[in-house]
């Protein structure tokens, strides 16, 4: 798990352009390609617990997973 203050959270969420609901310019499709390259499966329900965007999904990939695997991903 990623402890994040919420400074850095907001950075996070400007550099993926993240406030409409959406991930920088990724399709569902795209989305789930891309994590699927680094071996997650993004669209599981440990990752929709806050709802079914994909940044619903990115915001509980970044809580739930340990900082070595969320810093791998958005390097």
């Amino acid at each position: 798990m990623v402890q994040l203050k919420h400074s850095e959270k907001r950075v996070l969420e400007d550099a993926l352009d993240m406030s409409s609901g959406y991930v920088l310019n990724f399709s569902d499709r795209t989305f789930a390609e891309f994590f699927d390259d680094q071996g997650i499966t993004i669209y599981r329900e440990k990752y929709s617990i806050n709802g079914i965007s994909k940044a619903k999904h990115m915001r509980a990939f970044i809580e739930i997973e340990d900082a070595y695997t969320v810093c791998r991903v958005l390097r």
